[in-house]
Parts: C-alpha cells; structure tokens; sequence
C-alpha cells in the first residue's frame, strides 16, 4: 500500500511541475491582449467575424456561415471594438441571395 502511495505522490509532483514550467514559458505575442480566436457572430442575414486584422482574414468564416444559409457573403464594413480597454477589429458580413 505504501508503494502505490509512493508512485502515486510522484506522478502529482511531476504533474505540478510540468504544470509551473508550462507557466513560465512566454506565449505567442497576442496583439489583442485577449483571446485571438476568431469568433463568428450571426445576426440572422448578416454576421460579425471578430478578431480579425482585414476582411481577406474573416471572409472564410462569413463565408461559411453564409453559405449555411443558401446565402453568399459581402462584405460591409470593419469596425474597431473596444471593450474593458481592449481593442480589436471585427468584419461585417450581409448573406445576400448568389
């Protein structure tokens, strides 16, 4: 019993560590100071790509969501979003008929 104790203990300390040296390695610079994921926001007919730096980045995933939707994507605008002092810029989509 005290063996299984033992390896048992062992793994958790190395898990801990492996967990701290994960913790002090730097991270990709991330120019959002947020989550860089693009996210795609439907709005019925039209849909918002946010994280994105230009409209050739968003178009695949206005794309997709548009084409859900027996729809074709065009783009309307970018915009620059600010929310608790962190901005980014997100791409505006209409799904129009192709």
């Amino acid at each position: 019993m005290a063996f299984g104790r033992a390896i048992g203990h062992a793994s958790l300390m190395i898990g801990l560590t492996a967990v701290c040296l994960g913790a002090c390695t730097p991270a990709e610079k991330n120019v959002f100071r947020s989550s860089n994921q693009q996210r795609t926001i439907g709005h019925g007919l039209s849909v918002r790509i946010t994280n994105v730096a230009s409209e050739s980045e968003a178009l695949p995933f206005a794309e997709e969501y548009c084409n859900a939707l027996g729809k074709t994507a065009h783009f309307d605008r970018m915009e620059n979003v600010s929310y608790h002092s962190v901005a980014s810029k997100s791409a505006l989509y209409d799904c129009v008929a192709p």
